[in-house]
């Protein structure tokens, strides 16, 4: 193998450099620390008015322009935003800061900001350090992550992540360092390390957090002391490769859940300075090749698969992929059992963490002049509950199975009808999804082991 000897891998643009103007003499308590045998290479001290974006982006909307489904692929409720209300430089405590700021708006709407250093800066390797004071309260996920170069290349996991620090609002005194991957089985590998303060919460303070990062190993951090070591293994090379950073503060999804009545707003994520130091004489190897079939989530489905499960002859919506999504997201295959044509689709969920699939058609579609939607499932007695969502554009909605009583069919399926203004808010005139389930349940709400056959989906008037 090869041998790079710059001694850490930083990609640059035009416009970013070392930035000190906090100082660098020892006697400042905001100068970047000295550590023998290493050599700081990249920081920001956001000291300048504005927001430099020369080395940050903001990523804005609900996350449908960049292929996510609505709510970021997580069920967020905010809206990313690149004004001054929700991102600017401020001072705080004596220091030049950025803040990231969640809003809460009116009838139930939130903002925020998501910053990354996507296509300015990216670092492969060395240390990096981030003083940051986070905000808190039930529905708030501040974090501080990184996600691979190859982003636009390969969907997630196998784009990889590293997340530095997050904090759950609701639990503001635990910090979780995580990595999200493809395994050597295509399915979502996650390795979390979790560390508890003693005293106060992580919103009291500002907290240096640490990721150390050698070809062998990522090591986090916290005020100095190590936090917990994940080992990289032969199915990890995605870490092997150049990460960019991110800075966001999350409203609802999946994990935080929603805010509540006493969730008091605005929050923000304060962060003082992010300094990168690269190893001394330290030689990188080469980065890994991206193998897009070894390296993507689940199954490689095969073109217009969706269409298994739409009713024949009804030609209204076109053409539709399936797409999956979360850790226990569903594999996904045909049945010769049907109710409707040769063939029906099938959902098998492995009933261990959460996440679903949804049809997506080719082009939105108006299903205004309709009233109900049809569809016929296949299911185990122990599945009694899911979420069952259309989207349409940036808008999405969803109801739960267990509010509708189907009609029993032959072969073990059972026909739903649901009224399409039970999926309140959806714009009827730009159908992009048609159907998607989410998170089978049992009669105890928890997670269960299913396999769902899904046919015959059209609408009616």
């Amino acid at each position: 193998m090869k041998k790079i000897t710059f001694g850490f891998i930083i990609l640059l643009t035009i416009g970013i450099g070392i930035s000190c103007d906090k100082g660098d003499d020892t006697n400042n308590p905001h100068a970047p620390a000295v550590y023998e045998g290493w050599t700081l290479k990249w920081n920001e001290e956001f000291n300048k008015r504005k927001i430099n974006l020369n080395s940050w982006n903001h990523e804005l909307g609900d996350g449908t322009a960049y292929g996510l489904p609505v709510g970021w692929g997580n069920n967020e409720k905010q809206i990313y935003t690149s004004i001054e209300e929700n991102s600017k430089i401020i001072d705080d405590e004596g220091a030049s800061v950025l803040a990231i700021t969640a809003l809460k708006g009116n009838a139930g709407s939130f903002t925020s900001a998501k910053l990354t250093t996507q296509k300015h800066f990216s670092m492969r390797f060395g240390r990096i350090e981030i003083r940051a004071k986070m905000p808190k309260g039930q529905g708030l996920l501040p974090a501080i992550w990184m996600l691979g170069d190859n982003k636009d290349k390969i969907d997630w996991p196998g784009c990889e992540e590293i997340d530095i620090a997050e904090v759950l609002g609701n639990n503001p005194s635990k910090l979780y360092s995580t990595v999200h991957y493809t395994n050597g089985e295509n399915k979502q590998g996650e390795i979390q390390k979790e560390y508890d303060l003693p005293t106060g919460d992580f919103s009291d303070a500002y907290h240096i957090f640490r990721l150390d990062w050698t070809p062998e190993s990522l090591t986090f951090g916290l005020d100095g002391k190590e936090t917990g070591t994940i080992l990289i293994k032969d199915d990890m090379k995605e870490f092997l490769r150049g990460f960019y950073l991110i800075l966001n503060v999350a409203v609802g999804g999946n994990w935080p859940g929603e805010p509540a009545a006493t969730t008091v707003f605005p929050q923000t994520l304060y962060t003082d300075y992010i300094r990168v130091y690269s190893k001394n004489h330290f030689e990188a190897p080469d980065a890994p090749a991206l193998d897009i079939e070894e390296e993507t989530i689940g199954q490689i489905l095969e073109p217009n698969i969706g269409n298994n499960a739409i009713k024949d002859g009804f030609n209204e919506l076109g053409n539709s992929k399936v797409v999956v999504y979360g850790p226990g997201a569903p594999n996904i295959s045909t049945s010769e059992s049907a109710i409707d044509g040769d063939a029906s689709l099938v959902f098998d969920f492995s009933g261990e963490k959460w996440g679903g699939a949804y049809l997506e058609l080719e082009k939105a579609k108006d299903i205004s002049t309709y009233t109900n939607i049809k569809f016929s499932l296949n299911k185990p007695n122990t599945l009694t509950n899911a979420e069952i969502k259309l989207e349409a554009g940036a808008t999405n909605a969803a109801v739960f199975l267990k509010d509708y009583t189907g009609t029993d069919l032959t072969d073990g399926f059972v026909e739903y009808s649901i009224p399409l203004t039970d999926f309140a808010g959806l714009d009827l005139t730009g159908l992009t999804i048609p159907f998607s389930i989410w998170n089978p349940k049992d009669a105890s709400d928890a997670l269960v082991k299913a396999t769902v056959l899904i046919d015959n989906v059209h609408f009616i008037k």
